[in-house]
């Protein structure tokens, strides 16, 4: 494993207000629904203390029965500008035990969101992975935004 980290960026503009935006990485339920690459991908939300320096931990259920984690630590809730909270996989994910961090910024665009996310402190060989990861995620997010917009 490559002891050299690195960052990768994901981008996307949003067609839904950043209250909307937000509120969709700010509430568990609305997480369990959008929150995987893949529709493919059932999403448990097993701990989500959405308060600084709270925990969440998310268990993925894949295609063919594997049960990745990933949990972290909410470091900074800044409604609607900003959430920073680490990344951790655990074992036996090939990337367990190693602390990344994810900053997401939600950036006013009308009646628009631009999100930029930024995930860093990862090693050379997890970038693809993640960059491939989070763009799916994002298609995820801004799909069930489309379907939820008619909801009061």
């Amino acid at each position: 494993m490559s002891s050299l980290l690195h960052s990768v960026k994901v981008r996307r503009l949003i067609k839904a207000n950043r209250k909307r935006v937000f509120a969709a990485f700010s509430n568990a339920e609305a997480l369990a629904q959008w929150f995987s690459p893949s529709v493919d991908i059932a999403i448990d939300v097993q701990v989500f203390e959405f308060v600084p320096k709270g925990q969440f931990r998310v268990r993925y259920t894949m295609p063919d029965g594997n049960q990745p984690i990933v949990g972290g630590v909410y470091e900074v809730i800044d409604e609607p500008n900003q959430i920073v909270f680490t990344w951790v996989w655990e074992a036996p994910d090939p990337h367990a035990d190693i602390p990344t961090r994810v900053f997401v910024e939600f950036i006013d665009r009308g009646e628009e969101t631009e999100v930029l996310l930024t995930h860093d402190k990862l090693p050379k060989e997890a970038c693809e992975r993640h960059i491939a990861g989070w763009e799916s995620t994002f298609d995820r997010i801004v799909l069930y935004l489309s379907a939820t917009e008619a909801r009061p």
